[in-house]
Order: C-alpha cells, then sequence, then structure tokens
C-alpha cells in the first residue's frame, strides 16, 4: 500500500526547525502591554539563556515531541541568522504580529515552546502528524490575555470548563502561523492557563489533554528528549515510530523503503554556531543489521545527489552546498545526520522554504 506525507499537518514541527534558521522575531512586550516595534525589543533584551524551567512542559502523550528555548531564538539566533536580510526580518516580525492581533497570544512573552503530537495512519495509508498540541512557560496576565482574545475573536470567544479550568475557543476557519511560525488550517484555536506562567494552545480537545498532562494524567514520556546536547542548541525534538507506519512507503527504491520501515525512533537538535547553524539527527533502526542497511542506502543518496542536482545559479549552489556539508555514520542500532549550514547560506534556506 502506498502512504504519503501530509506535509500541511507535518508543518508545525518544519518550521518550528525551519525557525532555527531565522523564522522567528525577537522578544518584545507581554500580552496586554503597549506593542513595541522590533526595534525596541531587540534593543531591551539582551542574549541570555532561558532559565531552567522549574518542570518538564506538560505535554499530553506524543508519538513526537520538539522543544524550543524562544528566549534564545528570540535575543540571539535571530538578529545574527538575518542580519544580512532585513526583509525577512521585517517579514517574521509581521507574522508574530499578526498571530498577536488575530489570537491576543504575543509569542514573544515566552521563554520555552513545547510540541507533542500522534503520528497515526489514515484508512486511507497516508501518514498523518494528528493532535498538535502547544505548551508555551514564559510571562503573561491571563486576564489580558482573554481580554485581547475576546477582542481580537471574529466568531466570538466561547468559554468551556475541563478539569477545574477555563479552556477559551475561538473559531479560526483560516490560514494561521502559530506563534508566527508554522502556517496552518485553524478551524478551532483553543487556550487555558495551565498556571501562572504556563498557555497551552491547540484545537480544544488538545488543550483538554494539556490540563489532564499537568495533573499527572496521560502524560507524555519528557525522557525522550533526554540526550546530549551541543552548546548553541535551541532546537531538541524526539520521538517514537509506531510500529508498521512506515512499512509499504513505496519510493521507488526498494533498498530505501526497507531501511525506511526499519526506523523505530529519532531525535535531534538545531543548533547555533559562530559559522552558521548546526542540525542533526539520528535515527534508530530496529536492529544494528537494519542501521548498516539504513546508512550504506543514505551514503549511496548522498553519493549521487551533486548529479541528481538540476537546479542552476542560487539555488543549485546552496543544494550541492547542503549535500558536501552532510555528514552521515552509523554506531550499533543507529544513524546520525550532521549538516552544517554557512550563514551566507540561511537567507537562501529560508527562501527555498
Amino acid at each position: 500500500m502506498r502512504r504519503t506525507f501530509y506535509a500541511s499537518t507535518l508543518a508545525l514541527f518544519v518550521a518550528a526547525l525551519a525557525s532555527g534558521a531565522g523564522a522567528q522575531t525577537p522578544r518584545g512586550a507581554n500580552a496586554g502591554r503597549a506593542a513595541q516595534t522590533p526595534a525596541q525589543t531587540r534593543a531591551q533584551n539582551p542574549a541570555q539563556m532561558a532559565p531552567a524551567a522549574a518542570a518538564p512542559l506538560p505535554l499530553p502523550a506524543s508519538d513526537a515531541l520538539l522543544m524550543v528555548d524562544l528566549r534564545k531564538l528570540f535575543a540571539e539566533v535571530i538578529p545574527r541568522a538575518l542580519v544580512s536580510d532585513k526583509a525577512r526580518l521585517a517579514q517574521f516580525d509581521a507574522d508574530v504580529e499578526q498571530f498577536r492581533a488575530r489570537t491576543g497570544i504575543d509569542a514573544r512573552s515566552f521563554d520555552t515552546l513545547g510540541v507533542g503530537a500522534r503520528i497515526v495512519t489514515l484508512p486511507s495509508g497516508a501518514i498523518k502528524i494528528d493532535r498538535v498540541t502547544a505548551v508555551a512557560r514564559g510571562t503573561f496576565r491571563t486576564e489580558a490575555l482573554v481580554a485581547a482574545a475576546r477582542a481580537s475573536a471574529k466568531g466570538g470567544l466561547a468559554e468551556q470548563t475541563h478539569g477545574g479550568k477555563t479552556v477559551y475557543v475561538s473559531t479560526v476557519n483560516d490560514q494561521l502561523k502559530l506563534f508566527g511560525i508554522a502556517r496552518m488550517r485553524v478551524r478551532e484555536l483553543a487556550f487555558a492557563a495551565l498556571d501562572q506562567n504556563t498557555l497551552a494552545l491547540g484545537e480544544p480537545e488538545d488543550v483538554r489533554a494539556a490540563i489532564d498532562a499537568q495533573a499527572g494524567r496521560n502524560r507524555a514520556d519528557m525522557s525522550l528528549l533526554n540526550f546530549p546536547r551541543e552548546a548553541g542548541d535551541f532546537v531538541a525534538y524526539a520521538g517514537n515510530v509506531p510500529p508498521g507506519v512506515l512499512t509499504g512507503i513505496e519510493s521507488g527504491l526498494p533498498n530505501l523503503d526497507r531501511a525506511l520501515a526499519s526506523i523505530r525512533g529519532f531525535y535531534g537538535t538545531v543548533g547555533s554556531t559562530p559559522a552558521g547553524l548546526r542540525l542533526m539527527t539520528t535515527l534508530r533502526a530496529q536492529t544494528a543489521a537494519d542501521a548498516k542497511q539504513l546508512f550504506e542506502t543514505a551514503d549511496a543518496l548522498r553519493r549521487i545527489a551533486p548529479g541528481l542536482v538540476a537546479a542552476a545559479g542560487e539555488k543549485g549552489r546552496f543544494a550541492r552546498g547542503l549535500v558536501d556539508s552532510l555528514k552521515i555514520t552509523t554506531k550499533g542500532s543507529e544513524v546520525q545526520l550532521r549538516l552544517e549550514v554557512p550563514q551566507a547560506d540561511i537567507p537562501t534556506l529560508l527562501r527555498s522554504l
């Protein structure tokens, strides 16, 4: 059976990684305060690491997890990544402001963003990233947030009660860039203050699941994110691939199909370096023999890829540069892919997304 991925529902994860290449805006005023210009925001928030969270973010049970250090992203990565692309920086500032105007939620008020999702197989055989739930921790005033959301909600702001907390739901029925990062088709957007510093965001049922997770019911296995990090990392992601999900994918390359079917999990990071960006992904196969097959297939594709790059000019040079910088290694049942993106190529990376 042929199976395909729904790219639109994968957008939150892809865009969060893309944000590592600059898809964000610097920190600014908290929700409910007077809006500041992006330049004022950058000037008032010097680069610093986000303080350690008192407890893991309460994400509901998920197959895939992603964590973003928003403070580092806003204060350090974005200004440096887009220093030569003022138009792109202005566009992301506008995206975050538009999200605030549409929902009342200012992404610049938060330090840490966590995302959880399920990987499901539809009756058609397609693979879908579903039940996407975002939980952000930072500084906000619930009453100001609700007032702003109520003022910006086109169809009004409904209120529900779950687990002793209020869930606010607005009808959007439109494309929306969640936190100014990921463009998604949103029908209903819900949020709830889990405590004075933590906000859950998503479809109503997913926000209710986050409330349950905070109460200790059906929580995500955050230990998936307990792997070594490097200095400069500001995005971390990990997950388990449900059995059988990748079986039956037809790429036209039998070896690649078998290699993909052997993947049982993954983890990785996006980091900022003096030279640009560092992207690392480790794939966990079922056995060491499967990992060897996965490595050999990936390495063969890497070696022939330059001859398959048909684009000319800047895009062709960029694509060939990425292939040349890709390093693939294997150890035990794992295969690691490591990619370095030079500072000068970050604007091209963003334009290709």
